[in-house]
C-alpha cells in the first residue's frame, strides 16, 4: 500500500448521492502534523489512536480519510463504530441469531438447515471482509473506545493483529474462520475517560488534536460562513478570549463544532439584520438580530450554543460587569 494521503480532499464540503440517497460531507482541514500520523498508520498498517477534545474533529478526520481514498465509493468502504458502555468486541464482528433460527426450525424453514443464514456481521467484521477497492483499504472508525469496560481494547487485538477472526458457531459447517478480503486503516477514537491497555496501546499510533490557534480557526470559521473578515476577527477574539481567560480547565470549554454551530448563527442574523425589512420580523427574530449588538461591546451573542453549565456562564457575567 503506496498510497499517501494529502488531507485536501475535503477542504472544500462534498455531496454527492448513492443509491439514490443524499450524502454529504462537511469540510476538513488538518494540520500536517495529523495528516502525516495517518500516513504512517497507513504504511505501517497499524491503528492509529486519536485523542483530542470532544468536538475537535476527530471523528469527521475518518470519513475525510475515507472520502479521499474512495470518493463517492466511500459508503461501502467506510465502517463507523459507535462504542457504548456495554458493547462488547463480539458484537464488532457478528452476531448469530438463534431465536429466530429456532422459530424457524419449528416452521420447517429450508433456510434453518444451515447456520450461515442466521448470522449478521458488525462495522468491524464488514470492514475486514467486504473487497477493497482498487487495492486501496477500507476505512473503519472505533469511535469512543475508552467509553466500554477496561477489558474491550484487549479483546479486539488479535482482530486488528492478524486481521481474522471466528464465528464458533458456523465450525460444524466448515465456515467458522474469516479471514479479511482487504487491507484496513482503523481510526480509533478516545475522550480520555479511562485508561487503555498498554497491550493496546503498544499496537497503535499515537496522535493528539491540539485546539487550533486563531488562524486556522479563521480558516476553517471561513469555509461554512461568508461574513467580513473583520466580524469574524473580532468574534474569533472574544471566544479565544473565553477558551483561554474566562474558562477554568475544570470548565467545559467549547469545541470547533460549538465555534462553527455559533458562526452560523452570527452569519445568519447578520444577514437577516441586512435586508431592513423590520415590519416582516417577528419579536424572536428581532431579539436574536439585536444580539449582534454585544460583539461591538465584547460580549457574546448567542451564549447558549457555547456555555454548558451555570458555572461557567456565571464566570463570563462576572467578568463583562
Amino acid at each position: 500500500m503506496d498510497k499517501i494521503l494529502t488531507g485536501k480532499a475535503l477542504l472544500e464540503a462534498q455531496t454527492f448521492e448513492v443509491d439514490g440517497q443524499k450524502v454529504s460531507l462537511d469540510a476538513y482541514l488538518p494540520d500536517n502534523d495529523l495528516v502525516d500520523a495517518v500516513n504512517l498508520a497507513l504504511q505501517l498498517k497499524r491503528p492509529l489512536l486519536i485523542m483530542g477534545e470532544p468536538g475537535c474533529g476527530k471523528t469527521r478526520l475518518a470519513e475525510a480519510i475515507a472520502y479521499e481514498l474512495h470518493n463517492e465509493k466511500m459508503p461501502m468502504h467506510f465502517f463507523h463504530w459507535y462504542i457504548k458502555s456495554t458493547t462488547k468486541a463480539k458484537e464488532g464482528l457478528y452476531q448469530y441469531d438463534a431465536l429466530r433460527r429456532l422459530y424457524d426450525v419449528n416452521a420447517q424453514e429450508p433456510k434453518a438447515k444451515s447456520i450461515v443464514n442466521y448470522i449478521s456481521y458488525g462495522d468491524l467484521g464488514k470492514a475486514l471482509l467486504e473487497p477493497e477497492n482498487e487495492g486501496l483499504p477500507n476505512v473503519l472508525l472505533i469511535d469512543e473506545i475508552d467509553k466500554a469496560d477496561i477489558d474491550f481494547p484487549n479483546d479486539l487485538l488479535l482482530e486488528l493483529d492478524q486481521k481474522v477472526f471466528y464465528v464458533p458457531e458456523l465450525a460444524p459447517e466448515g465456515k467458522d474462520k474469516h479471514e479479511a478480503k482487504s487491507e484496513v486503516l482503523v481510526i480509533i477514537t478516545s475522550n480520555q475517560e479511562k485508561e487503555l491497555p498498554a497491550a493496546f496501546l503498544r499496537r497503535c499510533l499515537y496522535h493528539y488534536i491540539e485546539f487550533p490557534k486563531k488562524e486556522k480557526l479563521t480558516e476553517i470559521v471561513e469555509k461554512y460562513v461568508s461574513l467580513d473578515k473583520e466580524i469574524i476577527s473580532k468574534a474569533l477574539d472574544i471566544f479565544t478570549n473565553l477558551r483561554e481567560d474566562i474558562l477554568s480547565e475544570s470548565d467545559k470549554k467549547p469545541s470547533t463544532s460549538e465555534l462553527i454551530d455559533w458562526f452560523k448563527m452570527i452569519d445568519r442574523y447578520t444577514k437577516l439584520k441586512a435586508e431592513k425589512n423590520e415590519e416582516k420580523r417577528n419579536d424572536v427574530e428581532k431579539r436574536l438580530i439585536a444580539e449582534l449588538d454585544k460583539l461591538d461591546k465584547g460580549k457574546i451573542p448567542f451564549y447558549q450554543i457555547l456555555f454548558k453549565t451555570k458555572e461557567a456562564l456565571n464566570k463570563r457575567e462576572n467578568e463583562q460587569e
